[in-house]
Parts: structure tokens; C-alpha cells; sequence
């Protein structure tokens, strides 16, 4: 062989060799990497969900400095105040309508009995299975209030990876009973750590949450808070916050419980951001309706919980996150939102099909609101939002209902409050204890842009938008009623009275499923 070809055929030979080397090099760097290091973050964005019970629209340090709230100023001063936010009258409905994304009318307008024997639509797909159908990671630590009837209504069930909480209204804050039972669950089983205050659990857990997180994947948390919902109480130290001649007790001690629910919320957002995820999550916090009578502030708004007038069924409510566009953040929106939408919107956002149709169910409602969050669309989503339809209001069989169509509301039927100071409160809220029911037997109108606290009854003077708002809402009568409330199961085998106790005595005195019966 000549000495030139000898020189190639080497060269030739020792670039081969050099390329095996390199490769191999970085197959071994890139083994190093998957499997030695932290998986890279999800490109999908975080999702948190505050749910507060029973907050006022008013009873927010950005709508009353009494109000000693830091955590949500920081929330709204870096994020969007939701102006109309709309939900139901009552806890349970809202709840349903977030998950499943129906008008309330079209999943359930019934709040649970304490034994628990019904339950939202099994056929529905929530919120939370549709996530995971996009890689999230779901999680729930607060109030269900959905079901328990069987162990196919709990939340773990429903598609959430991991639940805590208790599951109906109204338990205790201390010791988590409802009459002679413990209702506090986590997951598959009662949670045995209940006599202590349940924000301080909720965040224990809270915090498992994050330190279990799989990096890789986008997360989805649903904090459904049991404050500021009765009983009225709340521990000392936030108590203090508030001076024992500022105000009523009852007023006080609400105050007290806002402030509790907002050191949870913030400390999930510190958790969010030491775990470098808030640049990347939309929170979204609401109340699921409007304060209590005589004890929530909706002012300026009218009416409160239990009733369709504005503070009723338009909530506080704003969202917040490293999502949130730099010139919306401060701001506010008038763009009407029901929280049905969050259901659409959020899985638009995780790229999965928010569709849900199929037999036994009413299709989806809520519509994708994210125009109105970045500002590129605040024009009203919906061409008409059903507030709630021929709900028949015990024990009077009153049918009741409200219909939002442009700038106009129509009520249907007598609306009950319990509190002259909720009518018209102003911030310093007197306290007083008045009782007042108001006739919209058969209907009031309200044009609710002008007239947002509804001191003026249209019903008898515009009468052509009368009849348009009527026939809107009558239009819903030839829809099927068949397919809403279901999960209403026989009770007759059920305990009752001190029977109930006994039966309790046998399951470790915790509330839990009774498919065993």
C-alpha cells in the first residue's frame, strides 16, 4: 500500500473511532440527565381553584380596610378583580355547577341532608377526571359537600389523586362533628386527626401536597375552604387581630374566620412559589355565594345568601398567577362570568375536550372566559345566564328563579332575607337585626348595569323587556327534569335519632357511605 493511501485509510479509521467516542459520551450524558437529575416542568400551567364558604362581597381588605386580608390584596394587587362573578344562592349547586360546568339547574339546586342520600349526577364527568385525562396531577383539601351516599361520590372517585376534608356542611371548625358523628375523611377512609382547628390540617396538608409533586407534571388543586361558613368561630390568635369593642361578636368572630381563610390561600401561594410553579399557574379564588345574613357584607349589593338579588349570586371573586397578563394585573373586569365556565376555560387551557355530552345528562354550559381574563374579549360570554330555574323553595313551596339576559335580571318569586343591615350595609355594618322579606311574587326586573343594587323594580314599566326575560326563562319548561337531581336514593333503611348514634358506635362515630347498610 503507498504511504498516501496508508495516511487516508488511518485518518479515515481514527474518525470513526473519535465519533463512537462522542456518541458514546452522549448517550452516557444523556442518561446522566433523564435519570439522574429533576424531571423538566410540565409546559402545561398549574391550576389552583380557591373556593371561600359564605364570603362576603364585601369582607375583603380591597372592599373594607376593617378587613385584615394580605394575602388576597397581594392576589389582586398582582391579578384581576372578577367584578360579575356569578354562581348560585346556596353552597352545594355552586360546587356542582364548578365541577361538572352546568348551570345549576341543569346538574342540582338541592343542598345534601346531613345523612347524605343524594349526590351530583355519577354520569357527569367532573372537573378533575378531565385534568387527569390531560396528565394533571388532582388534588382536593377542603369541603365536598357532593355526595356520600356511596363510595362512587367521593372526590377520590370522581378524579382526584388525593382528598381531604369532610365531606357534607356545617361541621364543626374544632372538632369536626355533625351531630354525634366525626365527619372528617381523607381519601378512602375517615381521617382520624380531627379535634383541631381544620384550616391548621388543611395546611399540613397542603403542603404534603407539594412536596409530593412530581415536577413533570401540571397540577390542578381545588381548595373548597369550610370558613367563613357557620358555626361562627375561630381561634384566638386571629380573633386578636380584631378588638373585642370593634364590632358585634358575631361580626368579629366572621372577620376573624376571613382572615383564617385568607393565611390558608397565601400559604399555598408561598408553597407555589418556593417550589418555582407560580410564573406558571392561573388562581383563580370566589366565594360560592354571597355572605349570610347577619354575618357577611355584601354591600353595596342587595340581599345575601339564600336569595337571588345580587348578593346572593354575584360573588368577590379574582384571579391571580404568573398567567394573569402584566397589563390586566391590578385591574378589574365587568365581564360577566359564571363559575361554570372555569370548567370549559380550564380545560381549554389543558388542552383536553371540554365536551361532555351523552345520555342521562345535560350537556356543558360553561363557556371559555380566558378572553375576558387577558383582556382581548370582556364582552359578556354567554347570551344569557340561568341563575337558577322553578327552584321549589321549602317550606312554602314557592317556585323561584332568576334569568341574567344583557343588562337585565329577572327574578321569580319571593326572595327571603333575614337581616335589614344586609339589605343596605354600609362597611361599618351596625349590627342590626331586623328581619325583612321581599315580594318578586310573581317576578322583578332589574336592569342591573345602571342599577346594580337593585332599588329599582322594572317589572311594571318596561314591559316588552318583561315579556322577552319571561319567555327566556320559560323556554327552560320543555326541557327534561328527569335528568336533573338525580342520586336521590331510598332512605327507609336508614337510622334515625338515637338509632343513628348507635349505628355510628358500630363505624368508629364517623360519617361515611352508607352503601354497607
Amino acid at each position: 500500500m503507498k504511504e498516501g493511501n496508508r495516511v487516508k485509510s488511518f485518518t479515515l479509521l481514527s474518525m470513526i473511532m473519535l465519533a463512537k467516542i462522542l456518541f458514546a459520551l452522549f448517550s452516557l450524558s444523556v442518561c446522566a440527565t433523564t435519570g439522574g437529575a429533576a424531571a423538566a416542568p410540565t409546559d402545561k400551567p398549574h391550576i389552583v381553584f380557591v373556593l371561600v364558604d359564605d364570603w362576603g362581597f364585601a369582607d375583603a381588605s380591597f372592599r373594607n380596610p376593617a378587613i385584615k386580608t394580605p394575602n388576597f390584596q397581594y392576589l389582586v394587587d398582582n391579578g384581576l378583580i372578577l367584578n360579575r362573578h356569578y354562581v348560585f344562592k346556596y353552597c352545594s349547586p355552586s360546587r356542582a355547577s364548578f365541577l361538572t360546568g352546568r348551570f345549576p339547574h341543569h346538574v342540582h339546586q338541592w343542598n345534601p341532608t346531613p345523612l347524605g342520600m343524594v349526590g351530583t349526577n355519577i354520569n357527569m364527568t367532573m372537573l378533575p377526571a378531565k385534568l387527569k385525562n390531560a396528565g394533571y396531577a388532582t388534588h382536593m383539601v377542603g369541603k365536598w359537600h357532593q355526595g356520600l351516599y356511596d363510595p362512587a361520590y367521593l372526590p377520590i372517585n370522581r378524579g382526584f389523586d388525593t382528598s381531604s376534608g369532610f365531606l357534607q356542611a356545617e361541621e364543626g371548625h374544632f372538632n369536626q362533628t355533625i351531630g354525634c358523628a366525626v365527619d372528617f375523611w381523607k381519601n378512602d377512609a375517615p381521617d382520624t386527626r380531627n379535634g383541631t382547628c381544620d384550616s391548621y390540617i388543611y395546611n399540613k396538608d397542603l403542603t404534603t401536597v407539594f412536596n409530593e409533586h412530581d415536577a413533570s407534571k401540571p397540577l390542578f388543586l381545588y381548595l373548597p375552604l369550610h370558613n367563613v361558613h357557620a358555626p361562627i368561630e375561630a381561634p384566638q390568635e386571629w380573633l386578636d387581630l380584631y378588638p373585642a369593642n370593634s364590632t358585634c361578636d358575631t361580626r368579629r368572630i366572621l372577620q376573624a374566620m376571613v382572615s383564617v381563610a385568607d393565611n390558608v390561600t397565601g400559604h399555598v401561594v408561598n408553597l407555589l412559589r418556593e417550589n418555582d410553579m407560580w410564573d406558571n399557574t392561573l388562581m383563580v379564588v370566589s366565594a360560592d355565594n354571597g355572605g349570610a345574613d347577619c354575618k357577611g357584607s355584601n354591600y353595596p349589593l342587595k340581599g345575601s345568601k339564600y336569595t337571588f338579588f345580587e348578593g346572593g349570586v354575584r360573588v368577590i371573586a379574582f384571579a391571580s398567577g404568573g398567567l394573569i397578563p402584566a397589563g390586566r394585573r391590578g385591574k378589574s373586569t365587568d365581564g360577566f362570568i359564571h363559575i361554570a365556565d372555569w370548567y370549559t376555560t380550564f380545560c381549554k387551557m389543558a388542552g383536553v375536550d371540554h365536551n361532555d355530552s351523552g345520555k342521562g345528562k345535560f350537556p356543558v354550559d360553561g363557556l371559555d372566559v380566558w378572553p375576558i381574563i387577558t383582556g382581548e374579549n370582556e364582552e359578556t360570554q354567554h347570551e344569557e345566564i340561568v341563575l337558577g330555574y322553578d327552584f321549589d323553595y321549602s317550606p312554602s313551596h314557592t317556585h323561584q328563579g332568576a334569568i341574567i339576559a344583557g343588562r337585565h335580571k329577572l327574578i321569580v318569586g319571593n326572595q327571603y332575607t333575614h337581616c335589614n343591615s344586609l339589605m343596605w350595609s354600609p362597611l361599618n355594618y351596625p349590627c342590626s337585626n331586623g328581619s325583612v322579606s321581599e315580594d318578586c311574587d310573581p317576578y322583578c326586573l332589574y336592569d342591573i348595569i345602571d342599577d346594580p343594587s337593585e332599588r329599582n323594580d322594572l317589572s311594571k314599566k318596561e314591559l316588552v323587556i318583561l315579556k322577552d326575560m319571561l319567555d327566556r326563562y320559560n323556554s327552560y319548561s320543555k326541557e327534561p327534569r328527569s335528568m336533573q337531581d338525580q342520586g336521590i336514593h331510598n332512605m327507609a333503611d336508614i337510622p334515625r335519632g338515637k338509632q343513628l348514634c348507635e349505628y355510628f358506635s358500630t363505624r368508629g362515630m364517623y360519617w361515611q357511605p352508607w352503601v354497607n347498610v
